[in-house]
């Protein structure tokens, strides 16, 4: 066990599209600068998932399956797609009819969206973020949602099925703003955090982190499996080991 997890904590970090939808063209500038996963904030709007940070920012044409499902299912289909996240970001109150519509949506693409605790060759998972309906999920109630875990789940080997990722906000944990030194206490919690993602095969992602070059290689040295930004072509051009 202890000869394995030195190696996963100098892999290269995988890199994730916050809020991805903002960008010129969603899901696509993302996948052409090498990202695999990309986020979008969804509010349930009579019957349908509409894209956007804030409710007044939604528009009618601007769908979770017009930007998301309908272009992965294209990409599929000519043989274009590697295997990709999408986190889907619950913003409105309703979180189990919002899962349950996104259900009923991911079913209209046999063999796009991967099964939970299968081993299949579908090519997208999709993880639940923000206003998760835990007990709904957990419950089985759907084999294709899995959720975005929190430090209560993190290095739980025995949950990594449900929650492959755990996400956290920086600034509950670190005091470091990607200027200066990083103190020693804090880098070592840092690759703590990591290590107990890695025991249990999970991905350990910080969201609110300074959204820098100084703390982008912070996290991969330390070993956070997944590193977050809106700045695309600047995380895409970094040299990590």
């Amino acid at each position: 066990m202890f000869g394995v997890l030195p190696m996963q904590l100098t892999a290269k970090p995988a890199f994730h599209a916050h809020n991805d939808y903002l960008h010129t063209r969603p899901l696509f500038d993302a996948l052409d600068q090498g990202f695999d996963s990309v986020e979008a904030d969804v509010f349930l709007v009579k019957n349908e998932l509409l894209v956007g940070h804030f409710f007044w920012e939604t528009k009618p044409e601007r769908t979770l399956e017009s930007l998301y499902l309908l272009p992965l299912s294209k990409l599929h289909k000519e043989g274009k797609l590697k295997n990709i996240w999408l986190m889907v970001d619950i913003k409105t109150n309703e979180a189990e009819p919002s899962a349950i519509l996104l259900d009923q949506q991911l079913r209209r693409y046999p063999g796009l969206f991967s099964k939970v605790g299968e081993k299949d060759n579908a090519p997208v998972k999709v993880l639940l973020s923000g206003n998760m309906p835990r007990e709904w999920v957990c419950s089985g109630k759907s084999n294709l949602l899995r959720l975005d875990g929190r430090e209560g789940e993190l290095g739980k080997a025995e949950q990594s099925g449900i929650f492959p990722w755990v996400s956290e906000p920086w600034s509950k944990h670190f005091s470091w703003k990607g200027k200066g030194a990083i103190s020693e206490i804090e880098k070592a919690k840092l690759k703590r955090m990591a290590l107990k993602a890695a025991s249990a095969n999970q991905q350990l992602r910080f969201w609110g982190a300074p959204d820098l070059p100084e703390c982008w290689k912070i996290q991969a040295e330390s070993g956070v499996q997944r590193i977050g930004t809106d700045n695309l072509s600047g995380l895409a051009k970094q040299k990590f080991n």
